[in-house]
């Protein structure tokens, strides 16, 4: 960590959280070992109060969001103008389309789609359209994005959701924590979102317009993805 941060010429004394998320994010799960040298150094005041490298997630299973308790913090983040209007958005796309921050915390301001009175947001092959609040609140995120300077960005952003560092997305871990402030939790409200889309559609459409793989589609849906591909091809492709 100390060689990176003096490769980012900086030192740990100026070290910030998103300082600790990029080293994160750019290197493998090893990294995460560094937890106690980061709180040693916070107890000893080499860096600042606060600054921490979150307990890595155990990939088990996962007790998912009561659907009532989901559809209340849905209508929330759709209603609520106080919300930062980066947390709406991303909360939404966790607890409707079932998305990993990992993958909402990478989306391009070029993934939201907008058509005349439509407004699309590319996750898979093909555009989602969005309804009506979502596409509201899409288009305001991408305005903020075009024509106006961002936080830790001189100029505009390529990225929906961008980081402190300049031509950088923001970290998964610090979206992460954003939304765990609202009682949003990533795993739990994907989970639940998935088995709600997998009673609604099939498998081939999941991995179509959310980008989830074929077999967490086909595991979450019992459908038959092979028999069902094999009829879209026979369909007229959706335009995208």
């Amino acid at each position: 960590m100390l060689i990176w941060l003096r490769e980012q010429g900086t030192e740990l004394g100026r070290c910030t959280q998103s300082h600790l998320d990029e080293w994160i994010d750019s290197g493998s799960t090893t990294r995460y070992s560094a937890r106690g040298f980061v709180e040693w150094c916070r107890k000893n005041r080499h860096i600042g109060k606060g600054l921490e490298i979150a307990v890595r997630e155990k990939q088990s299973h996962v007790r998912p969001t009561g659907e009532d308790e989901r559809w209340a913090v849905s209508r929330r983040l759709m209603r609520d103008d106080s919300l930062a209007i980066e947390d709406r958005f991303a909360g939404l796309l966790v607890l409707l389309y079932a998305q990993p921050l990992t993958v909402v915390s990478q989306l391009p301001v070029t993934a939201v789609i907008v058509e005349g009175p439509k407004t699309s947001l590319r996750l898979g092959d093909t555009p989602l359209l969005l309804p009506e609040p979502l596409d509201t609140i899409a288009r305001r995120l991408l305005a903020r994005r075009r024509g106006h300077t961002t936080t830790g960005t001189t100029s505009d952003s390529l990225w929906l959701f961008p980081g402190a560092f300049a031509g950088q997305p923001l970290s998964h871990h610090h979206l992460r924590r954003r939304l765990n402030r609202l009682g949003i939790y990533s795993r739990p409200g994907r989970t639940s979102a998935l088995m709600g889309l997998s009673t609604q559609l099939p498998a081939a459409v999941l991995t179509e317009l959310l980008g989830i793989s074929p077999e967490t589609a086909t595991a979450w849906s019992g459908g038959n993805w092979a028999r069902y591909a094999a009829e879209l091809q026979g369909r007229p492709h959706p335009a995208g």
